[in-house]
């Protein structure tokens, strides 16, 4: 198993891929004007946070937040 592998595996790793993927979603859908937007990559992101199960509607961006700055202090 690859060094990625590893930590896509971690909680820390699903915390990190979540918080990524709704910022880059929250921000994207915000692009005015409208068509400047880019449909395609949301909607992939969108795919990539349905499929791979991040858990992204059990915590807040700021429960996400917490834990990984919790988690990088006690490193």
């Amino acid at each position: 198993m690859t060094q990625q592998d590893t930590f896509l595996d971690s909680l820390r790793g699903q915390y990190i891929m979540a918080q990524a993927l709704e910022v880059a979603i929250d921000t994207l859908e915000k692009v005015e004007p409208s068509y400047m937007r880019e449909v395609s990559n949301i909607a992939d992101m969108k795919f990539l946070r349905e499929k791979f199960n991040f858990p992204v509607g059990e915590f807040s961006k700021v429960q996400i937040l917490d834990f990984i700055e919790k988690d990088t202090t006690d490193a």
